[in-house]
């Protein structure tokens, strides 16, 4: 098999369609959006390969690579023979030895699951998108406000570290991201983090403490970022089988996206 940079999907047009198509085969960031794919080469982060055997194309993939943060992820991945994938894998850590690789796919993708549990991967739950309808909770959100320098320090002391969306890391892109805070007796009890400039702004973090969980904070937290959210709408990607978090997101106006559920593997 040969593996080669790609500049242009325009040849492989119809294995692209081909794949999507397919329930065992579809990638969920393709069938979620299909820019992921077709805009990917705009960003000077984002690589596409192509995997070739005697001419006929095998596989087809876009990852990020950010050499600072010595991180890479497989943004697309279309493959139905593990063979495929286990010689795009090889190539990614013989290039990118060292370095952190996370990736999202169709949990029907045995291809792709089977040549990751052999290297070991780290997998979370199943996960599926769930994408707000419009309305806002009619909830209280009088203990809700907007990260600012006064709630800096406990906001970053509150947050989760062991994601790559630290709080250093939100901070840094407050122009793509709102953070929506729990405030009482000048305490930050809770926070949620979410995209802002985008048609359909992703929340990447929602947590309060565990002493005031179920306290109402979280509905609370969700209906002003949908307000301040409109016209836009919002999504949110949730483990299958937490049935709170299925349940919160609910109450809040969220419903399944039908196809679109993915795993995601870690090879550290």
């Amino acid at each position: 098999m040969m593996i080669q940079k790609i500049f242009s999907f325009d040849e492989y047009e119809g294995f692209v369609n081909e794949l999507s198509k397919h329930p065992q085969y579809s990638d969920p960031h393709f069938t979620y959006d299909k820019n992921n794919l077709y805009c990917s080469l705009k960003s000077k982060d984002k690589h596409a390969y192509v995997v070739l055997e005697n001419g006929i194309t095998k596989g087809l993939f876009v990852f990020i690579v950010l050499p600072d943060d010595r991180y890479v992820e497989m943004l697309i991945g279309f493959s139905k023979e593990e063979e495929v994938f286990i010689e795009m894998l090889e190539y990614m850590e013989r290039n990118y030895c060292g370095y952190q690789m996370d990736f999202v796919f169709n949990p029907q993708n045995m291809a792709i699951y089977k040549p990751l549990k052999l290297k070991g991967a780290i997998f979370e739950p199943e996960q599926m998108k769930m994408i707000q309808g419009g309305f806002v909770p009619n909830v209280s959100t009088s203990n809700i406000e907007t990260l600012s320098d006064k709630w800096m320090k406990q906001y970053y002391d509150l947050h989760n570290t062991d994601t790559y969306w630290t709080a250093k890391r939100i901070v840094s892109a407050l122009d793509k991201f709102r953070v929506f805070l729990v405030v009482k007796d000048e305490q930050v009890l809770g926070y949620l983090d979410v995209q802002s400039c985008y048609d359909i702004n992703e929340i990447y973090a929602l947590y309060v403490k565990p002493e005031v969980v179920s306290q109402g904070y979280e509905l609370a937290l969700l209906a002003n970022a949908i307000e301040l959210n409109r016209p836009n709408q919002m999504m949110v990607v949730v483990d299958v089988d937490n049935r709170e978090e299925v349940d919160l997101y609910t109450a809040a106006g969220f419903v399944k996206l039908e196809g679109h559920n993915s795993i995601t593997a870690y090879i550290k």
